[in-house]
């Protein structure tokens, strides 16, 4: 019914073209029908009135092809009687009836060149009406042949945030987050080439560097040899259930850890540090050059790492609630500065803050020790001869974001999602435990940490934390 509705809605927008349309007809009709009555001799006049009944090719009445017929075949014969010479009347009447047939053929073909156009126009309604369903839902993606964007709905240009203009001609590749490895991605192309469907779920990035997942599925347009011609590729986001999905397994694998944290509290910690005092005491008979000295330095060193691996353990495991109050952020980056700066290995790093001081709602231990981490992890990640900035920044829906960048190599994109995983670490010595907590301790303040490594290189932790009222 709806169809049905933009076709008359059509007709009545078309209904001051068609009176024009029908008196030019009218005007046509009748100067053919005094030239024919005026030439006598000649039959070929008459056969003018062909475009008479053709001009319904363009006439919303679906009658007129047969009005505009009958009407022909009635002057032509008209025309017959009053005008045409008795001696050759049956030779012209022949002609005429010719004409007649003529004009009736004619009526059928326009009339069902007609119907045909009316069902045209419904179907592109139909389409319109899909397209509008689709591109409200899904995110839509065209690509040819070769994998260039031919076309990207508004959701596209929404989530990955590039402007419309900068997707088109381009590949996937704009989007790729490289977190899915080359042969599963080798795998999908290869699906798609051969004419086949896909789906799968996808990890891409948008333009400011954040990650979204996509379910996906590809469909292949094919020709008559069974070839793809183009993709269409209909995904939705479902990045909010990954996220709940990971929220679950990190708290079963947080109860395991925290079971194994207990266990390791009481019955590694106490021993460690009897172990610990009494290197110290053995430490001090000892001459300081002394052979053994280096050895029992590196014991008690090695001790004291397990001892701070169980009490990250611990913290991560079972986090202290935060002890919210008011927390000014500049001092406290000029704070973790200045203890950075007071160790030898870190001398030659410049440190730098940008922005205005932005009151932000947390616990001062828990936010110092986090930007520490992160201001640590860049000092190390530039091994100690770089730049690193911490900038602040007013954030959305009432949060206050705080960006630690530096200059350094970057994190490689096969491990970039790995780094908030517990455990896992680059480095000859660490327990895996510092972004974790880190990222865990913002998640406990009602923020966010994420990383990004910008194409112009080094990388930037973004810590989000409620404003301060």
């Amino acid at each position: 019914m709806r169809h049905n509705r933009g076709v008359f809605s059509l007709l009545r927008k078309a209904a001051p073209r068609s009176r024009a349309l029908h008196l030019l007809g009218l005007a046509l009709a009748v100067t053919i029908f005094v030239t024919d009555a005026a030439l006598p001799s000649s039959s070929v006049v008459g056969v003018l009135y062909v475009c008479v009944v053709l001009l319904g090719l363009r006439s919303p009445w679906v009658a007129y092809p047969t009005v505009a017929a009958a009407t022909a075949s009635m002057l032509v014969l008209i025309d017959l009687v009053i005008a045409w010479p008795e001696s050759t009347l049956w030779l012209a009447l022949m002609n005429r009836l010719l004409m007649i047939g003529v004009f009736a053929i004619t009526a059928v073909v326009v009339r069902r060149f007609a119907n045909l156009e009316g069902q045209l126009l419904v179907q592109l309604d139909q389409l319109a009406d899909f397209k509008r369903a689709l591109d409200a839902s899904a995110i839509v993606a065209i690509t040819d042949v070769q994998g260039r964007i031919t076309y990207a709905n508004d959701k596209f240009v929404e989530i990955s945030g590039y402007p419309r203009e900068e997707l088109l001609g381009q590949d996937h590749r704009i989007i790729n987050s490289g977190h899915h490895p080359p042969e599963f991605i080798r795998t999908l192309w290869r699906t798609i080439a051969q004419g086949q469907v896909w789906h799968g779920q996808l990890c891409n990035r948008a333009k400011d560097g954040h990650l979204y997942w996509v379910d996906t599925t590809i469909v292949p347009f094919v020709n008559e040899a069974g070839k793809p011609y183009q993709y269409i590729a209909i995904r939705s986001d479902i990045t909010g259930r990954k996220q709940a999905e990971e929220a679950i397994t990190q708290q079963a694998s947080l109860a395991r850890v925290g079971q194994m944290a207990a266990v390791l509290a009481h019955e590694i910690r106490n021993p460690l540090a009897g172990i610990r005092g009494a290197m110290e005491i053995l430490t001090g008979r000892l001459t300081a050059d002394h052979p053994d000295r280096p050895v029992m330095q590196e014991i008690i060193t090695r001790t004291v790492s397990l001892d701070e691996l169980i009490g990250d353990l611990l913290l991560f495991a079972r986090p202290r609630p935060p002890r919210f109050g008011r927390v000014d952020v500049q001092p406290l980056i000029a704070d973790v500065f200045g203890a950075l700066q007071q160790d030898p290995l870190w001398r030659q790093v410049t440190f730098e803050a940008r922005g205005s001081d932005l009151p932000v709602l947390a616990d001062y231990e828990l936010t110092r020790a986090t930007v520490f981490n992160l201001v640590l992890n860049a000092a190390q990640a530039v091994q100690g001869r770089g730049h690193i900035v911490v900038s602040t920044s007013a954030g959305e829906n009432g949060t206050v974001t705080l960006k630690v960048r530096d200059d350094g190599p970057g994190i490689p994109g096969d491990i970039r999602e790995e780094i908030f995983e517990p455990f896992f670490t680059t480095k000859a010595r660490g327990g895996g435990l510092g972004l974790p907590i880190a990222q865990r301790t913002a998640a406990l303040h009602g923020g966010t940490l994420t990383v990004a490594c910008p194409p112009d290189g080094g990388t930037v932790f973004t810590l989000t934390l409620p404003a301060a009222p």
